[in-house]
């Protein structure tokens, strides 16, 4: 049961909040559907990360047991056909809108805030529906839907899978050269660390949402944030790798308390 001390105090930090940031990881996203990597019964539980975790491995993998690959891919597929924003993802939204937010810094690929409404999302671990030209590195973002039914038609509808076939869906770039999907798979640098690490360091109120806390660099931005003088609100329904910095610590789903925190502040501001 949430304390509606906590909500109530949340609301009234963010409804003072000139330049608010979200950081979102994978509990966000695993409340659209989409399964965590490290909890539980997630990815890494049921499949080798040295395999479909780097780019290498899993080509690798798709030449020695495609069976494998396939089942993990088209696994992965339906997963995001299904997935759509959750009310968490509205609310922030909604915050931007109300030009309390100034932008999401998130750990997750799945384009979900950006669906959801909001426009500056810093995505540190890139976003699957983004093409990456292996050449000239050229990016091109293509729809949900025009990305996922190719995947679909190769990974699922397809009799036969092999190496061949998971070629096929890297697209050819203007230049000439294949395109890959722009995620950070392991081993990779991640992505727009000094950008988000600017909107940490002169944020003035953090929302620390659905992150366990443990992926670098990505973890150390909330220090980044409570360094500068933010204040932290950390929510989550497991776990809180940041209570000893947070103002406000609020054991609960994003989607169920994000509203509820939305409602308050709109009420405080006589909206």
């Amino acid at each position: 049961m949430v304390n509606e001390a906590d909500i109530t105090r949340a609301a009234e930090i963010v409804a003072k909040a000139k330049n608010l940031v979200a950081f979102s990881g994978a509990g966000v996203s695993a409340e659209s559907g989409i399964p965590t990597f490290r909890d539980p019964g997630g990815i890494w539980d049921r499949f080798d990360p040295d395999e479909v975790g780097t780019t290498g491995g899993i080509f690798s993998a798709a030449a020695r047991k495609p069976e494998a690959i396939r089942s993990f891919l088209s696994e992965t597929v339906e997963t995001f056909e299904k997935a759509r924003p959750n009310p968490g993802h509205f609310a922030l939204a909604e915050l931007e809108r109300m030009n309390i937010l100034r932008s999401v810094i998130t750990q997750n690929i799945d384009d979900l805030h950006f669906q959801a409404g909001n426009t500056r999302v810093l995505e540190v671990h890139g976003n699957l529906y983004r093409q990456r030209c292996l050449a000239c590195n050229k990016k091109t973002k293509l729809t949900k839907e025009k990305y996922l039914s190719k995947a679909r038609s190769v990974l699922i509808e397809a009799k036969e899978f092999d190496l061949s076939n998971l070629l096929t869906l890297m697209p050819t770039c203007e230049c000439g050269s294949s395109m890959r999907p722009d995620v950070v798979m392991f081993g990779e640098a991640v992505q727009v660390v000094p950008e988000s690490i600017q909107e940490a360091s002169t944020c003035d109120v953090m929302l620390i949402l659905g992150t366990s806390g443990v992926v670098y660099p990505a973890a150390s931005l909330p220090r980044y944030a409570r360094g500068s003088g933010a204040k932290i609100i950390d929510i989550n329904p497991r776990e809180h790798p940041f209570a000893d910095m947070s103002d406000v610590v609020i054991s609960e789903k994003t989607g169920v308390a994000l509203p509820r925190i939305l409602e308050e502040v709109k009420k405080i501001r006589g909206e």
